[in-house]
């Protein structure tokens, strides 16, 4: 469920435009925690206006939508870091290593959209990563479910 809100708020951070909101890494505008507009940034019924290319949110609202894609990010790597020691120790290395490959692969993806400011190739296999991730949870999910 975790990654999959973490795809949500990539999405969310796409459609709104709020990529470019924080260039730099690991701070955002040069800041640790910058100016964040979460209700306007996590308003699910605004309106479509006529400037759809660029979005309609300013920029304390696509910050807030970013940064909160940054810490998803942190929580589901913790997580996954976890699952994948508990698999390890449980004797399911290759699972694990796996696993932790693909956690960071997506990692360096997702910092390297921000570093080179979102080239495309990089920006679709961030997507790829994402979905790669999921597909395989699913799989160890329903593979591995009656083992413990």
């Amino acid at each position: 469920m975790l990654v999959f809100i973490q795809i949500f708020l990539g999405a969310w951070t796409s459609t709104n435009y709020a990529a470019f909101s924080c260039t730099d890494f690991p701070l955002c505008q040069g800041k640790v925690f910058p100016n964040m507009n979460f209700l306007g940034g996590f308003n699910f019924f605004q309106d479509i206006g006529p400037n759809y290319l660029g979005g309609q949110l300013d920029l304390e609202s696509r910050t807030a939508i970013h940064f909160t894609h940054r810490m998803g990010a942190l929580v589901v790597s913790l997580f996954l870091s976890f699952l994948a020691w508990k698999i390890y120790k449980d004797n399911y290395k290759r699972v694990s290593l796996i696993l932790m490959g693909l956690l960071l692969v997506q990692i360096l993806l997702g910092v390297s959209n921000i570093i080179f400011q979102l080239p495309l190739l990089i920006a679709v296999a961030h997507n790829l990563g994402g979905l790669s991730l999921i597909t395989y949870l699913m799989v160890l999910r329903f593979r591995y479910q009656d083992d413990n």
